[in-house]
């Protein structure tokens, strides 16, 4: 092993028990990200880390605020150089990588995320996010980007609140918007704010104030060893019991960021205690002094296994390649980039910041062009449903009707994206059976009255309420009812097996006949995934079914045969998918589970007979 004094650079006034702590918030984000039932609450890392940051930076800018000389720049220049050259070459790398092994629409996705993570935005990137088929967020390599975010827009004002606020109102000030904060958080999760909380600037504000209060009131300085170890033991625990009990589903932020808080500025706290001598150990303070990088690297490496092995859960084999690498990219980081770029005594001070910036920006100019060369693309039908501004899915688009638009007989057909990628289905079914079919959907939403709109993320959720109130005015009025959705999704829903059920009711009691439609066979891996890992010569098994969609479609379909004015149209086990996912040699599929414009209208001649058979059963129109 290198010895630790070849790779750490001791630094004037470095607390080793602090590079200690880096090193256990490190070790625990990664152990959580691995696997979060190895770790439950080791996202709370982060927390600490954004403690120690406010407590070591507001120490910088206090011992600076007697200068006359203003402190902003060589504040700024300081940061820069210690974050964002190991930042931008791990952007770089990850692009180059990303262009060889993400499909089109996900390398689009990921340069999406690739621009405002070059300016430092991705939280708010990350925290808005609603591309229904973006990669899940396991797989998306910059999503870790989000912290170093949200520490850098914390730079932007705390110099100017330590330098114009006087010393004596600092800490009172401080203390009072910690607690303002904390209450406006926890305010903002009760009302189901959870997803944007986390990456909010505002609600991480308190985890930097408190590194900041312990810097302005250093509390520590005055207690016995008696008193410090006691600090630093009760600070341990309570780290310790946070990385176990703290778990994502718990609203966090908010109060309870308390935890890892208060933890760590006991062990800051009480730098003599023997707690803090086990901090100061050799090998944690390697770890420390590489935590930056680590943290750097290990989350893009793990996303892009995943991406290939496209599962949360790494097959075991994956777990040794995953530390191989990512010790080497930390390692090659701090030595190569870290070290170099912090050394302000070294040469050529100009020439290696303009050799970086050119050499990133060569890489990420490049990288749209090395996509698109490594494989054929494939025909924009066979990687969509539909052309997403033409239909009425997340929003009304139109008068979103399908099929024979001179027929009088009306057909509303609802349901999530299982229902929007039945747009060409339903060009081809109403032109079949003479009906008019108005599609109306939303990402993870089937809208119907006492749809449980707070189960899906948050960004789909205003969606839905539009698209239930906007179906709500066409309900009464069709001759036919169609409901079609991703069953495996909903159907351990009670809330949505009991809307379900009391929306068919509904439409019995108006003399309705309602269409629903089980959910299309589910393959367990991305077609596209697949046809570009097997051109790029990678090896992958043969395709797989998704064991679940069945059983779904049992508990649908069990739940409409109770009602006589339903039908249940279980049409997987028709030729159409026997060898999916292709139908005679042709790409039906565009992920795993949803059909491509060319899948949908094949399965529109596939279930047509039988549309022209229940069609028949409808009442009169009426116009």
């Amino acid at each position: 092993m290198i010895q630790v004094g070849q790779l750490i650079e001791k630094r004037s006034g470095q607390r080793d028990d602090i590079q200690g702590l880096r090193a256990i918030a490190v070790l625990a984000v990664i152990i959580f990200h691995v696997n979060k039932s190895w770790l439950p609450g080791g996202f709370i890392g982060v927390d600490i880390f954004l403690v120690i940051s406010g407590f070591l930076i507001t120490s910088i800018l206090l011992r600076q605020k007697g200068k006359r000389a203003p402190a902003f720049l060589p504040f700024y220049v300081g940061r820069v150089r210690r974050i964002v050259p190991a930042y931008l070459v791990m952007l770089a790398v990850v692009t180059l990588c990303a262009a060889v092994l993400f499909v089109p629409g996900d390398f689009s996705s990921y340069r999406s995320s690739l621009r405002e993570a070059l300016y430092f935005n991705s939280n708010n990137f990350f925290a808005s996010q609603s591309d229904y088929f973006a990669p899940a967020a396991h797989e998306l390599p910059l999503l870790h980007t989000w912290s170093l975010a949200v520490e850098m827009q914390f730079y932007l004002f705390l110099p100017a609140i330590v330098r114009f606020i006087p010393r004596r109102l600092l800490g009172p000030f401080i203390f009072a918007a910690t607690g303002m904060i904390l209450a406006y958080s926890t305010f903002r999760l009760a009302h189901g704010q959870r997803h944007t909380e986390y990456y909010s600037l505002v609600a991480r504000i308190p985890e930097f104030f408190m590194g900041s209060l312990l810097a302005i009131r250093p509390i520590g300085h005055g207690w016995t060893r008696g008193a410090s170890n006691l600090a630093a033991s009760a600070g341990l625990i309570t780290l310790l019991a946070g990385c176990w009990f703290i778990t994502e589903e718990m609203p966090f932020p908010g109060t309870l960021t308390l935890v890892p808080c208060i933890g760590a500025v006991l062990l800051i706290a009480a730098k003599g205690s023997d707690v803090n001598k086990l901090l100061s150990n050799a090998a944690l303070v390697w770890i420390g002094a590489l935590s930056y990088s680590l943290y750097l690297w290990h989350w893009p490496v793990l996303a892009m296994l995943r991406y290939f092995h496209e599962a949360y859960s790494l097959p075991t084999a994956a777990i040794p390649l995953f530390v191989t690498l990512t010790l080497a990219l930390s390692y090659v980081s701090y030595r190569y980039v870290e070290l170099p770029f912090r050394d302000k005594g070294s040469g050529n001070r100009f020439v290696r910041p303009v050799a970086l910036v050119a050499g990133v920006f060569v890489a990420i100019w490049t990288s749209a062009s090395i996509h698109s060369r490594l494989t054929s693309p494939l025909p924009e039908e066979l990687t969509r449903y539909a052309i997403p501004s033409e239909i009425c899915h997340g929003s009304i688009v139109g008068d979103c009707l399908r099929g024979d638009r001179s027929a009088h007989r009306n057909l509303l057909l609802l349901g999530d994206s299982h229902g929007a990628q039945l747009n060409h289905f339903a060009d081809y079914v109403g032109r079949a059976t003479h009906s008019r079919i108005r599609v109306i959907t939303a990402s993870s939403c089937v809208p119907i009255e006492g749809f449980d709109v707070e189960r899906p993320v948050e960004w789909a959720r205003a969606p839905c309420l539009e698209q239930i109130e906007s179906a709500r005015r066409y309900v009464e009025t069709a001759d036919g009812l169609v409901i079609a959705g991703m069953w495996q999704y909903h159907f351990t829903s009670h809330r949505f097996l009991e809307a379900l059920d009391a929306f068919i009711s509904a439409a019995e009691t108006r003399k309705q006949r309602v269409m629903v439609l089980a959910q299309v066979p589910m393959l367990a891996s991305n077609v596209q995934r697949k046809l570009r890992f097997e051109e790029l010569g990678l090896p992958l098994s043969a395709a797989a079914m998704n064991a679940e969609w069945e059983s779904a479609n049992s508990t649908i379909q069990r739940l409409v045969e109770r009602h006589p004015n339903a039908t249940f149209l279980e049409l997987s086990h028709d030729f159409l998918f026997s060898t999916p996912p292709f139908n005679s040699g042709v790409l039906i599929y565009h992920d795993n589970h949803h059909l491509n414009e060319i899948g949908s209208r094949r399965y529109g001649e596939v279930a047509s007979p039988y549309f022209s058979d229940w069609t028949a059963t409808l009442s009169r129109p009426t116009r």
